[in-house]
């Protein structure tokens, strides 16, 4: 894996290594504090832990930088132990998820210079604010209320990646970037916001289509500005000051990167 770094061809190359620890909270395989309702999400993928904080350890020395699916509070808080923990410099490294985890995690996270790769929809598309969503139930009243806390991740001063996880949730990042901002489908203004306090801002979402996923893998992307990549998008909608719902009904009329046409609406 160290050996490709690096490789490429046309408009791909290979940079980074991805790690999971754990699995999903419906399957039961999450890794969390304690079990759930059902006595399940209690293991990590990784029975040898010191294993994974080795390699991990050996990436960062050779100056890859690594993504590791997390969902499970335990699993967080593990993963960002194992990185908070590694010398100071090196590649950026960030957690894929981050479902529900205690805000003294978040805090570490943002002080440790951890990215956060999040996915709004997984939140307002497969879990509701009564609670009565298989997650929600799965984990209690407790963990639920940690919800994709994308709000605190910002606050706590934390990289914050926006993305769909697709095929497993909706791809369009203008829907996203509005379910980051309502706490709810867009276009559906009857359905109760799931933790309306985790909210982002118009700009927060945009940053989390633009400067934010580059500066996850240590990149500055997303600026319009001279010596820049030519890589945008033209939009029928302004992301900063349409309502949430306009802006998932928006279209996007041209797509350049760098420098080559890649759609025209």
């Amino acid at each position: 894996m160290i050996a490709l770094q690096g490789r490429g061809g046309d408009r791909w190359s290979i940079g980074g290594i991805k790690f999971f620890i754990d699995g999903t909270v419906e399957g039961g395989t999450a890794w969390l504090e304690t079990p759930d309702i059902h006595g399940e999400n209690t293991e990590s993928v990784w029975r040898d832990r010191a294993a994974y904080a080795a390699r991990i350890a050996r990436f960062h020395a050779a100056g890859i930088p690594t993504a590791t699916h997390a969902i499970g509070e335990r699993g967080i808080r593990f993963v960002v132990d194992t990185l908070a923990a590694l010398p100071a410099g090196g590649p950026q490294h960030r957690i894929e998820h981050i479902e529900s985890v205690a805000r003294d995690v978040i805090d570490r996270l943002g002080a440790a210079g951890i990215a956060a790769s999040m996915q709004p929809t997984h939140c307002t598309h497969y879990t509701r604010a009564d609670g009565s969503d298989d997650w929600s139930q799965r984990l209690g009243e407790t963990r639920a209320h940690r919800a994709w806390c994308t709000r605190d991740v910002r606050d706590a001063g934390a990289i914050l990646a926006l993305g769909s996880d697709f095929p497993v949730a909706p791809f369009n990042p203008l829907e996203i970037m509005a379910d980051a901002q309502l706490r709810r489908p867009a276009g559906s203004p009857a359905v109760e916001p799931v933790l309306p306090e985790q909210g982002l801002t118009a700009r927060e979402a945009l940053e989390g289509y633009t400067t934010q996923p580059g500066a996850a893998i240590g990149e500055r992307t997303g600026r319009l500005a001279v010596g820049e990549p030519a890589s945008f998008a033209v939009l029928d909608v302004d992301p900063l000051a349409a309502a949430p719902d306009a802006l998932a009904a928006g279209r996007v009329l041209l797509t350049v990167s760098e420098g080559l046409v890649t759609h025209r609406g």
